[in-house]
């Protein structure tokens, strides 16, 4: 019998191509309200004249240095749809980096990286999120027909292909905050009782990593029902696909970290977020 997070993955309800995006005409008056660290007009332009290389600084435009840019709405589902023409038309380990990055993308929208005051309008707020839809959808179907080439990629690369996996379906903040540590192949802790700060707990440092006691592994497997335990159902995508650099790491994600200061214990990902976010 199959495992659920198999169905779930590798079975698409639907083709991609069945949702229709309504993108942002890019002479609209709205681009004046959604920032961009970029040039929406001229990047999109290129891009949608089939100019692969300034995917990845479409994406940077909205989501230079990791922070949220409003213009992710507008931009977002412009992505999305490059991909899906780019599926099976590019080499597999490029739509894996562009893919990737898209879901960089994503994760700069999650709660704690962006204010209330970025609230879109209803038409756009819709159109995004059907694109992430759209989205989930080519992950699915990357993953029904071409999950091999996962293998062919180093392990880094691996590693951020199953970090847009979780923006895309699950909890945004933890993808953020993972994507971050990634990045630095290292871990970031802020104590809110004190002001101890430990900037490199290195993976790569047994010693530095022996001050987080991992969280022990789950003895149920995901039920299939919601994305709301990163914990249990990543864990579980990790092992199907074998996606062994980030499996190692995620436990100490939702470990417990000690003040070496004041003895303060706590969940380490919520003494990242007092890094990143206090």
């Amino acid at each position: 019998m199959e495992d659920r997070s198999t169905k779930i993955f590798m079975y698409p309800e639907m083709e991609p191509d069945c949702i229709k995006l309504p993108l942002e005409s890019l002479d609209s008056p709205r681009w004046e309200k959604y920032e961009c660290s970029g040039n929406p007009e001229i990047l999109l332009t290129k891009l949608m004249a089939g100019d692969e290389d300034v995917f990845c600084e479409c994406c940077d435009m909205v989501s230079d240095q990791m922070s949220f840019w409003s213009g992710i709405y507008l931009v977002f589902p412009y992505l999305v749809d490059r991909l899906a023409k780019d599926f099976g038309q590019i080499d597999s380990a490029e739509w894996i980096m562009n893919s990737s990055m898209l879901g960089i993308t994503l994760a700069t929208d999650c709660d704690t990286n962006r204010s209330m005051d970025h609230i879109a309008d209803e038409a756009v707020r819709s159109c995004y999120q059907l694109s992430i839809k759209k989205y989930q959808l080519l992950i699915k179907k990357f993953l029904s027909k071409k999950a091999k080439s996962l293998r062919k990629v180093d392990s880094m690369e691996q590693t951020m292909f199953a970090l847009e996996v979780l923006a895309a379906f699950g909890n945004r903040d933890d993808a953020f905050l993972m994507i971050n540590s990634e990045m630095d192949e290292s871990i970031t802790v802020a104590c809110d009782k004190c002001e101890h700060c430990n900037e490199g707990i290195e993976f790569t440092d047994k010693k530095a990593l022996s001050a987080i006691k991992p969280k022990a592994q789950a003895e149920a497997h995901w039920d299939g029902r919601d994305f709301e335990d990163t914990c249990l159902w990543f864990g579980d995508f990790l092992e199907l696909f074998q996606i062994k650099r980030l499996a190692k790491h995620l436990p100490y994600y939702f470990g417990i970290y000690k003040c070496p200061e004041c003895g303060n214990e706590a969940l380490v990902k919520d003494l990242m977020k007092n890094f990143y976010f206090a």
